[in-house]
């Protein structure tokens, strides 16, 4: 009778301890299966994102491939436009390099080193660099355009000098100032100040890098970027 309890005793512990385990297993499956539904609820709007972006860049490049090249004529244009502006910009007396003309989407730029416009830690335009400006503004009025951007830049050395830093705090008011002097000079020089727009970018927008004297005389310089208005180039004004 002992051995027969204590073998029933045995056979329900062992139920009792399957049992357990069973159900500690099931719980950890559910709480898997409810981890692995969260992160799918939570990937599913970027999987959507990423189809509609991917349906996009197909289109994209279906349009790519389907383009006719560009037509020859456009290019010589083009390239004829270049020519012009460079030789404009080789007979405005400065030294090489010191006005370059930059290719722009939607229209063209100048790009003039701070040294042709400004003595060290100024921003009033030096009679030379008003005689460049001058050139620039009867060259822009030329031709229709919509908008001239006009950006100040400085290299990356902090304002030092007490009697500059009075007037300029940092290099972004230098370079704001440097930008303004020059856009109110191409207005008196016949630019609508409508058309005109100002911005000063210290040396945050640096064109090379500030760890040498040419790197950091490079960064410092005023751009003008014009837009052209392709649809008012047929038309008298601009």
């Amino acid at each position: 009778m002992t051995r027969i309890r204590a073998a029933l005793l045995l056979s329900a512990s062992t139920v009792l301890l399957s049992s357990c385990v069973s159900q500690q297993r099931y719980d950890e499956a559910l709480q898997e299966a409810r981890y692995y539904q969260r992160m799918y609820q939570d990937l599913e709007p970027y999987a959507g994102e990423l189809e509609a972006e991917n349906s996009q860049l197909k289109g994209q490049l279906d349009l790519y491939q389907t383009e006719k090249p560009l037509d020859a004529s456009f290019t010589k244009q083009v390239d004829e436009k270049l020519g012009e502006l460079e030789r404009i910009a080789s007979g405005l007396g400065t030294a090489p390099g010191d006005v370059t003309v930059l290719a722009v989407e939607g229209g063209y730029g100048y790009r003039l080193a701070d040294a042709v416009l400004f003595a060290s830690g100024s921003s009033d335009v030096t009679p030379e660099g008003q005689a460049v400006l001058r050139k620039l503004a009867n060259d822009i009025n030329s031709r229709p355009y919509q908008r001239v951007w006009v950006r100040g830049h400085t290299d990356s050395d902090p304002i030092v000098k007490a009697t500059t830093k009075e007037k300029f705090p940092t290099n972004l008011h230098l370079s704001a100032a440097r930008s303004l002097a020059v856009s109110m000079d191409l207005i008196a020089d016949g630019l609508p100040a409508a058309k005109v727009v100002v911005a000063g970018f210290g040396p945050n927008d640096p064109v090379a890098p500030n760890a040498n004297a040419d790197g950091k005389r490079q960064n410092r310089r005023v751009e003008i970027f014009v837009i052209e208005d392709a649809a008012a180039a047929g038309a008298d004004g601009k």
